[in-house]
């Protein structure tokens, strides 16, 4: 279960869409006219002129519930249940601070027809999984449960709307369920209470100081969630859970009568193991009492003079904030709104490249950098940049931020800069209408909710892309500028800097920053032109010299006559996507010139751009096309992965041949990485589960320099000399496989590869295989967990045991010790969260390596408090005694192998998954017969079979435990395990 953080609500307000974002209302109809028109419409299409997406059916129950359903077929036979509340943390009272979050983590707890703790275990049994599949969320300004359904069946879909109707009014809140839930939040809270997340505590008080925005984080307080009584929920519960405030979303592969019938009539329904025979209409949804009005959340005043503010915390990344808050509402949601919306979006595209173009060069104080603009609350409208600097460089940082926003109000924008940001946002908006018949299930759930909660229509893709190129033509750099100084001129800048180093002075200090690059002259910008790009002739196309058809996977796999190998798969899957992948080399197999070598090269090849274009030339010629490149290094191989369209795949496939014959080998990616690596590192440090994986993952292999993230001497000692040792071999002779799956012809396929990749010479028939690089070993057991130290809050700690298992080249073991791990996973959510309130989210992972003979494990991992690690190591050996004894049931296997059979048999309409599954399988034939077998091996495995892998592998006496403390309570001054 989640939290809409602060953060969280940022994310997501940037994220809303292109299109959906709102500006100054300039429509016809007066102001207030228009407004009253949108607050009385029961869904904002109603009262805008632009037009729903006609997909959608809407209505609304005579109790005020609204609901949309709709259906889709991606992927088949699967559907998404969605109920929001317009209600959060925000309309809490003082003794209920964190209980809009509590309450929805008791929603699982048990209601008035489905038992204590049963409604996960319901779900498992019908394949979903808790956390990806059952979850739920809360934020300042709305609560939501979600179910994604693996099948769209009626009994499912029955199931889904009954948990849903029973949350509605039927919950519980059990005192004793209470009690136990309360340590599971405050495992929460302490999973959460991360610098980032107080550096954005400390943001909205900066931002909305007379609000009650900063004192209602939704996780609460501590004396709340330790001491809150089952009155102080049920008053919440009754006053905002309310069918006024909802929204029910269905959807998926069905039909929309027989769902709008259930919602609106009830149903008969029988479920095994519940005494339930009929689900009550929706229509029938009340509480008792007076409802809960819209909270009193204060009032923002217009700044008369820049403000400025400084957050420290040891282990915070470099972050700088300039925001101008406009006090108001979110304009509402017309095409007149929209106009200005993506003029606005255009200048802010065009700055933010401009600080992008810096970045790129690797020697900026900035390492990211976003504007944005978005109304939060219905309080203010925030047009901000967000960036992150250089520790030592945030003065810098702070200085190049004003310039760039500066510049553009002083000097406004070149054609070429607008035309090069028109190009990509005319390409994103016909992709997004190509590929709208195949549209996630999930998303679109996800985007009905959320668009009716901003009072935002749900349109259609393809309005949006006719909607823009109507207006195109009107679109000149003077217009862009006007809009992007109606937002950014609307109020003097709050300035926000946080360090991780305290400064005694530091809203002074941050004031002098700015003020001081404020008296710097800022030029105008030249006008650019791109290039052509230099790379479209690879000399004759090669010719297919063998061809075979594996017609039980609809896969076409071929050799060119140069060595190159060829596997395509089309599907429909997405429409109008092609994905592509280019395997060659040995990756990490590769011996390495430096210690994270490899690591530090993915990082840095693609920055160094092309011999004929750097990166920002790239980007430039480039704009407009469904192009990306960069370089992955997998555990066996180097690859490129990208995803285009059918009218750029020819392109791309092109630049990922230039990339194989002609990189740049420049310095700007390394130094990029070098900016940002420590920001990472410090990033890392401050999450216990991060120092689990990254610097804990080292110590798990012996201290091999190839796993986790790179240390500063690691970064410091790699040079692009060292990345042409280990990468320009394999870049020029080593075989190579290709893989495209998606919506392309195999001729098609075929024709691009011969013109680029098969026009190469010839490539080597074999690569070493460097066998010794293969060994890693894993630690050997120790009577006292080895220590880790992080930069946590004192009472912050993680228990950590590894059991090895051995490696996974046998296929039928390693998926049985995978469904091993789903059942330890099972027993330790039920011990350490539901019966020991110990921990938020419990760890159990198998991860029985492919690659490394020998060598695998299954991983429990605990975030729970610092007192409570030695009990909790006494627990984990207690689960894998009582598994080893036998004492697992039918029940838990198929809990445990439902879900994983239902997500195999989704991934299989998912090109991701074929593109990886698909990958080298020419030269390694295994897997193609690891996606024969994998549904019958999961099917296979008994309880028996499950009981013998635990008494085998789940040994407390060959176990690693590794514990992770807080900084604050290292021995010593220095922590000799970074």
């Amino acid at each position: 279960m989640t939290m809409m953080t602060g953060r969280a609500l940022l994310a997501l307000a940037l994220a809303c869409g292109l299109l959906a974002l709102s500006g100054c209302e300039r429509h016809s109809e007066p102001e207030s006219d228009l407004r009253a028109a949108f607050e009385a419409a029961d869904f904002p299409h109603e009262a805008s002129d632009i037009p729903a997406d006609p997909g959608v059916r809407y209505g609304v129950l005579d109790n005020g519930m609204r609901y949309a359903i709709m259906a889709n077929a991606t992927p088949s036979n699967t559907a998404a249940v969605r109920l929001v509340l317009n209600v959060g943390s925000l309309s809490e009272d003082e003794d209920q601070r964190g209980l809009a979050h509590f309450i929805e983590h008791m929603a699982f707890k048990g209601t008035t027809n489905v038992p204590q703790n049963e409604m996960v275990r319901l779900l498992e049994r019908y394949g979903l999984a808790f956390g990806p599949d059952t979850n739920a969320f809360t934020g300042h300004d709305l609560v939501g449960y979600q179910l994604n359904l693996p099948q769209a069946s009626e009994e499912l879909l029955g199931v889904a709307l009954f948990l849903m109707r029973e949350t509605a009014s039927e919950l519980l809140f059990l005192d004793e369920e209470i009690e136990s839930e309360r340590g599971v939040i405050l495992g929460e809270e302490r999973f959460r209470n991360t610098p980032v997340n107080r550096f954005f505590s400390a943001y909205f008080r900066f931002l909305y100081p007379d609000t009650l925005v900063p004192e209602r984080d939704p996780i609460g307080t501590v004396d709340v969630i330790e001491t809150a009584p089952r009155e102080a929920f049920v008053r919440y519960y009754e006053a905002f859970y309310r069918p006024e405030r909802a929204i029910l979303v269905v959807t998926g592969d069905f039909d929309p009568d027989l769902i709008e019938a259930k919602i609106r009539n009830g149903f008969d329904i029988s479920i095994p193991g519940l005494d339930v025979e009929r689900v009550e209409s929706f229509e029938t949804w009340t509480q008792p009492g007076e409802p809960g009005g819209d909270p009193e959340i204060g009032a923002v005043t217009r700044a008369s003079e820049p403000q400025f503010g400084f957050f420290h915390d040891p282990g915070v990344v470099t972050l700088i904030a300039v925001d101008m808050i406009a006090p108001g509402p979110a304009a509402l949601d017309t095409r007149a709104a929209r106009e200005e919306a993506m003029l606005r979006q255009l200048g802010q595209a065009i700055v933010q490249r401009r600080l992008q173009a810096q970045i790129n060069r690797g020697d900026a104080p900035l390492v990211q950098a976003n504007l944005s603009h978005v109304n939060q609350f219905g309080l203010a409208n925030r047009a901000g940049v967000f960036a992150v600097s250089s520790p030592d460089r945030w003065r810098e940082g702070v200085a190049m931020v004003e310039q760039e926003l500066r510049r553009a109000l002083e000097h406004g924008f070149t054609r070429s800069e607008l035309d090069e940001q028109m190009a990509n946002t005319r390409t994103a908006l016909r992709n997004g209408a190509d590929q709208a018949g195949t549209r996630q299930t999930t998303s679109l759930a996800d985007s009905i909710w959320s668009a009716w909660l901003r009072g935002a229509v749900f349109n259609h893709p393809e309005f949006a892309r006719d909607w823009f190129e109507a207006l195109e033509p009107s679109i000149t750099p003077g217009r862009v500028e006007a809009a992007f100084r109606r937002a950014f001129e609307a109020a003097p800048p709050h300035v926000m800097v946080a360090l991780n180093q305290d400064l005694a002075e530091g809203e002074a200090a941050v004031r002098e920053a700015w003020l001081a690059s404020t008296a710097e002259r800022v030029d105008p910008p030249a006008e650019t032109d791109a290039d052509a790009f230099a790379y479209d002739d690879f000399g004759p196309a090669g010719q297919v010299i063998e061809r075979t058809e594996l017609e039980e996977f609809g896969v076409t796999q071929m050799r060119f006559a140069n060595g190159v190998r060829l596997n395509v798969k089309p599907t429909d899957f997405e429409s109008r996507v092609v994905r592509v992948r280019v395997d060659f080399g040995a990756g990490d197999m590769t011996d390495q010139p430096v210690p994270a070598a490899g690591s530090i090269l993915g990082a840095a090849f693609g920055g160094g751009g092309l011999e004929a274009h750097d990166r920002d030339a790239l980007q430039r010629l480039l704009a407009g096309r469904s192009v990306s490149y960069g370089l992955g290094v997998g555990s066996e191989s180097f690859f490129f992965s990208n995803a285009t369209t059918p009218s750029d795949f020819e392109l791309q496939m092109q630049v990922l041949a230039a990339f194989m014959t002609a990189p740049g080998w420049r310095e700007d990616g390394l130094n990029q990485f070098r900016a940002i690596a420590e920001e990472v590192r410090r990033g890392q440090n401050a999450q216990a589960v991060q120092v689990a994986i990254n610097r804990g993952g080292r110590v798990l292999r012996g201290g091999d320099p190839r796993f986790g993230f790179p240390t500063a001497e690691e970064v410091a000692g790699f040079t692009m000399d060292h990345a042409r040792q280990m990468l320009a071999p394999a870049l020029a002779e080593a075989p190579v496989e290709i893989t495209i799956v998606g919506d392309v012809t195999v001729e098609r396929a075929m024709e691009v590869t011969a013109a680029t990749f098969g026009a190469l010479p010839e490539r080597a028939e074999s690569w070493p295989e460097f066998d010794h690089n293969r060994q890693i070993s894993f630690p050997e057991p120790a009577r006292e967990p080895v220590v880790l130290h992080f930069d946590g809050q004192d009472y912050q700690g993680m228990a950590n045991v590894y059991f090895p298992i051995g490696d996974g080249f046998d296929a039928r073991r390693r998926r049985a010790l995978q469904l091993m791990a789903g059942i330890f996973d099972l027993k330790a959510t039920e011990r350490f969260r539901e019966r020991e309130g110990a921990t938020y989210s419990p760890i159990v992972q198998g991860q029985p390596s492919t690659v490394y003979p020998g060598f695998g494990f299954v991983w429990a991992g605990l975030d729970v408090a610092v007192s409570d690690i030695s009990r909790m190591y006494e627990i984990v050996d207690e689960i894998a005694g009582v598994m080893a004894s036998g004492e697992i049931t039918e029940d838990e296997l198929q809990r445990a192998r439902q879900p994983v059979l239902e997500r195999l048999r989704e991934q299989r309409e998912r090109n991701p998954f074929w593109i990886g599954a698909l990958a080298r399988s020419q030269s390694d034939p295994d897997r193609l017969e690891d996606l024969r077998t994998a549904e019958a091996h999961y099917r296979e495995v008994t309880v028996e079979e499950i009981t013998a892998l635990a008494r085998e592998a789940l040994d407390p006496g060959r176990a690693f435990r590794m514990t992770i403390l807080p900084r604050s309570l290292a021995p010593l001054p220095e922590d000799i395990d970074d």
